[in-house]
């Protein structure tokens, strides 16, 4: 059995490596398969070298990210994503305000919104919503902050993590990347404060859902 700790260094060129496979292997997704079965499969992308890697160093993963599950995790996991709800919403009214619309955060609600007018869209969407917190979530706080948190401390652990959480959502303007990093900050807390993935995922699922339900319903 190896050491459950990651080297720090090493999560960082996993992470690297899993943003060359997204932009290469996502942007295939999209060509070959189209919207509705590519957004789910880029999102599960985001997971795979993290777990791989995991796996290969016999890391007991459950342990190591917090994944325990129960009645009190589920409920705060729900209680903290609406709460984030209201955190994104003012950063977004504020970016908005300082920079205009972000056409990257808009390109992404109209692909919504498209996929949604059929059956098939819709169930994509929500299954993207769900993929997306539970493997995003995985990827940069179980996995990455959790690697550097181990060898130093919270906060570079955090600020890194952020960072990286923040690039993943591209956006020429930085106005989407900007919003993402902060709320990287506010996952990265609540995972160092009950060190659970259940929470964080429940919440970014929760967070996502929400802002894809009003999107619709304001189109």
């Amino acid at each position: 059995m190896k050491s459950d700790n990651i080297p720090p260094f090493e999560a960082i060129l996993i992470i690297i490596a899993t943003f060359v496979l997204l932009l290469f292997v996502g942007s295939a997704f999209y060509v070959l398969f189209g919207d509705a079965f590519a957004s789910p499969l880029g999102e599960l992308l985001v997971a795979v070298l993290p777990l791989i890697y995991m796996l290969a160093r016999k890391i007991h993963i459950r342990s190591y990210i917090g994944a325990g599950i129960n009645f009190k995790t589920f409920l705060l996991g729900i209680t903290v994503g609406f709460s984030l709800v209201l955190f994104d919403i003012l950063i977004s009214n504020l970016l908005y305000a300082a920079f205009g619309p972000s056409q990257a955060a808009e390109a992404s609600n109209k692909l919504t919104i498209n996929l949604a007018s059929s059956t098939p869209g819709l169930l994509s969407v929500l299954i993207t919503v769900v993929f997306a917190g539970v493997c995003e979530e995985f990827a940069f706080r179980g996995f990455l902050l959790s690697a550097i948190e181990r060898k130093y401390s919270f906060w570079p652990a955090l600020l890194v993590s952020s960072i990286a959480f923040g690039l993943f959502h591209i956006d020429p303007q930085f106005i989407w990347t900007i919003a993402a990093f902060l709320m990287g900050l506010m996952f990265g807390y609540a995972y160092h404060r009950w060190h659970s993935y259940t929470i964080c995922a429940l919440a970014h699922v929760t967070i996502d859902f929400v802002a894809v339900t009003l999107v619709l319903l304001i189109r």
